[in-house]
């Protein structure tokens, strides 16, 4: 996708620039990673340390046609609506990205970004840290991300393609505290270090080579069959991106896999 420079003009630029709360965030983000079922600090650290990859995710947004014309539409069209509404994605073609992500998601009682929204409360912390309207309008859309960027690229439920996915978003955006998460990450299996090293960054470097899926009109996307989608998308094939595939679990993350769903 070409983006176009955003000037301070422009409708929907960012006026003032967005800053990390640095002492804040890693106190939360240190909190998180010694108990990861602590949801709240999780979602602290990432707020409080996302100001300049918002701004420079949001500005990329706004400048790319596709987000330029979501943002001017009115009424706004509100995609976790449309991905919490399984008789509208039911009714989309077999085969489709819709149907592939119906299939991820699970049975009736699928989840949706809903708890999410209500965990994160965006717009309380999207005030606090300095968010614009339009950035905590931004950032709600893309509150299904982690579930839709596992269907885009291919990583499964298990723990690897848990792992995978935070290193495929650590690559497609480019929050600090993704980033510190992925040093945690390669330590995961040291049992087989080089491969595990090798999935990791590669999967970091399927995200990265990506185009923003940010700026994706998934309303659009969701009708195609998932092949044609990712193509469109500009995905590269798993295959591609992981010639020796994924690694076995190993003893490490089978342990983290069991602390989860324990969650």
């Amino acid at each position: 996708m070409t983006q176009a420079a955003i000037t301070p003009d422009a409708p929907h630029a960012s006026q003032q620039p967005l800053r990390r709360q640095w002492r804040h965030g890693l106190r939360c983000l240190l909190r998180f990673i010694t108990t990861p079922s602590d949801l709240a600090n999780s979602f602290e650290a990432m707020f409080a340390l996302a100001g300049p990859t918002v701004q420079k995710q949001f500005d990329e947004f706004a400048s790319d046609p596709v987000g330029r014309r979501l943002l001017d539409e009115r009424p706004r069209q509100e995609l976790n609506e449309l991905l919490c509404d399984r008789e509208r994605l039911e009714a989309l073609p077999k085969g489709s990205f819709a149907d592939a992500y119906l299939d991820y998601m699970g049975g009736d009682g699928m989840g949706s970004a809903d708890y999410f929204l209500e965990a994160a409360d965006i717009d309380e912390k999207g005030a606090r840290f300095g968010w614009s309207e339009d950035q905590i309008w931004f950032v709600k859309r893309m509150a299904n991300s982690h579930d839709l960027f596992h269907v885009c690229s291919g990583y499964d439920r298990e723990i690897t393609g848990e792992v995978g996915v935070l290193a495929f978003t650590a690559g497609q955006v480019p929050l600090l505290p993704l980033r510190l998460v992925m040093l945690w990450l390669v330590t995961l299996k040291p049992s087989q270090p080089l491969r595990w090293l090798r999935f990791v960054r590669n999967a970091y470097l399927h995200g990265k080579r990506t185009p923003p899926l940010a700026c994706v009109d998934y309303e659009a996307i969701l009708p195609m069959p998932l092949e044609e989608a990712r193509r469109a998308m500009g995905i590269a094939p798993m295959d591609e991106m992981h010639p020796g595939g994924v690694p076995g679990k190993g003893a490490v993350l089978e342990q983290l896999e069991r602390r989860v769903e324990l969650v």
